[in-house]
């Protein structure tokens, strides 16, 4: 059994320490969080050994095989480093690293420690999302054109782990993960951004070809509802040959309308099946610890970062 210690016992951690904890495929052995009140709420919820640092974790006599590293952006080289060189696999949310070299360096000391590395891409997991690519897939027709946005609350002074380039970063690596999960490798990239009302970029326009011949556009603005006010966050347009696909927040709807029919489509998740943000994620763990179960390479792993990034630098670069 894959034992999981989470390393950051915030938003992402509890989803991760749910998950781990009623896998079949893993079992939760240990929490780490600098947060004394965050570490004891969820050693007493799972009865489990909880520690201040990932140091003190591997220092410690707990066992576990996989670190689940759901801490802020900027930890996560140095904790990943830690755990391969304890030979520990790792499922890490994104963006791993915010540049494409650190993202590279770990590649290569996990390749060369013989670890698997995923990453928590979770919005490829949203319910509409996986049945638009099977539709799509047997549709067949030629990639034309795709679309997608995303309206999020986000902060508008730097500090902390907030950067300049935040939203792109930290937000857009979502949604460019989308549209290249749906339509294949990006060829060139150019675009405009501006910081309105903020010090950090606020709302951005991404032009996009990919290799396939598909052309698009990503789209990204900070004005949106908070957690507990938000409205659609979030819409994908893809234009085949054959029809018109589009997804509306990765899990509540995909609507389908044939080009040659005046008829359109409606596919939903059951009312009696969860479908919010937490699904996607629970399935983006699970999908891991089932890769590592079988002995393959997760779906969602450090190449897709590496590539992510990769593009989210050539992005900054044309603004």
């Amino acid at each position: 059994m894959n034992r999981c210690a989470v390393i950051g016992c915030g938003w992402a951690g509890r989803h991760h320490m749910e998950t781990a904890a009623h896998s079949e495929f893993a079992e939760l052995a240990a929490v780490v969080d600098p947060d004394e009140n965050k570490r004891r709420a969820a050693s007493e919820r799972y009865g489990i050994p909880a520690y201040q640092t990932l140091e003190e974790l591997l220092a410690s006599p707990t066992e576990f095989d996989t670190g689940i590293v759901a801490t802020l952006p900027g930890l996560h080289a140095e904790q990943c480093r830690l755990l391969i060189a304890a030979g520990k696999h790792i499922l890490c949310e994104k963006p791993v690293c915010r540049t494409s070299a650190e993202i590279a360096a770990l590649k290569r000391e996990a390749q060369q420690a013989g670890i698997t590395f995923g990453v928590v891409f979770n919005q490829r997991y949203g319910a509409a999302v996986r049945r638009a690519k099977e539709m799509m897939e047997a549709d067949g027709g030629t990639l034309h054109l795709i679309t997608a946005s995303m309206y999020q609350h986000w902060p508008t002074q730097t500090g902390g782990h907030v950067t300049g380039t935040f939203m792109i970063t930290d937000a857009c690596c979502h949604l460019l993960d989308l549209m290249t999960y749906l339509c294949g490798p990006v060829q060139q990239v150019k675009a405009i951004a501006a910081k309105v009302e903020s010090e950090l970029y606020s709302d951005i326009s991404v032009s996009i070809r990919f290799r396939n011949g598909c052309v698009g556009c990503m789209s990204h603005s900070n004005v949106g509802g908070k957690l507990d006010t938000q409205h659609p966050f979030q819409c994908v347009d893809i234009h085949t040959k054959n029809a018109r696909y589009c997804i509306e927040n990765q899990c509540d709807r995909l609507t389908v309308y044939p080009h040659d029919s005046l008829e359109r489509l409606v596919y939903e998740p059951s009312v009696f099946q969860r479908r919010d943000y937490s699904v996607s994620m629970r399935l983006a763990c699970e999908d891991f610890l089932r890769a590592v179960a079988q002995g393959r390479t997760p779906d969602a792993n450090i190449d897709d970062a590496l590539i992510n990034m990769q593009i989210l630098e050539a992005v900054l670069a044309s603004i």
